[in-house]
């Protein structure tokens, strides 16, 4: 596995993507709708590119700079509707995801915590399946709220894979486990000899189902 870890210049980044995403939805026994699944992969593939996370070309979008708070805020002000709503919060949603996965453990570093990234991904989801009308979509957005930590950890291990981050540290490993009930933090750690109580947090997408 580690020997295929590098992207090959010669495959298009969709199945690149793809293979990694399968690979580790199997290993984690992680179960989803085609559709998520998909979206997963495309995300991984527009994210690619540091410009599409960091920048928007479409100016109803939000500015970079913008908190997260603050994106949803404006999600949510009086005469945002449709599309503009939409852009807001799918942005909101796709950064909140990308970043928990494919920098998780840097985050627990800092006073904008891996919480934080989590529980606004899980609203902005349940919001866009609030926000559209079409039965697909409304399916998929539910999807990535409800399971919000699992699809953060199928980003984990891709990232594991391409060594982006280095979860070896027990401690942040435990510690990650215990605040947000990773089920892959939980496997590494017995995969280490290292026993898992249930942890202290539900996590994000319990706290936010009401």
């Amino acid at each position: 596995m580690k020997g295929s870890s590098k992207i090959d210049l010669f495959k298009e980044p969709a199945a690149f993507f793809q293979e990694r995403v399968t690979e580790a939805m199997s290993r984690q026994r992680f179960e989803t709708i085609k559709i998520a699944e998909f979206y997963l992969v495309d995300l991984l593939a527009r994210f690619m590119l540091t410009s599409n996370l960091f920048t928007q070309p479409d100016p109803s979008l939000p500015k970079e700079q913008d908190p997260l708070a603050i994106m949803l805020l404006k999600a949510q002000a009086v005469g945002v509707e449709g599309a503009e709503k939409v852009k807001i919060l799918k942005k909101l949603g796709d950064t909140s995801l990308y970043i928990s996965g494919f920098f998780g453990d840097s985050l627990n570093r800092k006073v904008i915590d891996l919480d934080y990234y989590r529980e606004m991904g899980a609203i902005a989801y349940r919001s866009l399946s609030e926000a559209i009308k079409e039965d697909s979509f409304q399916q998929l957005y539910n999807e990535l709220h409800d399971k919000f930590t699992g699809f953060v950890d199928v980003l984990t291990e891709v990232s594991q894979e391409l060594f982006v981050q280095n979860n070896q540290n027990l401690l942040r490993l435990y510690e990650l486990y215990n605040r947000t009930g990773s089920e892959l933090a939980k496997k590494q750690l017995n995969e280490k000899g290292l026993p898992t109580s249930p942890p202290a947090t539900a996590g994000p997408e319990k706290k936010t189902k009401n």
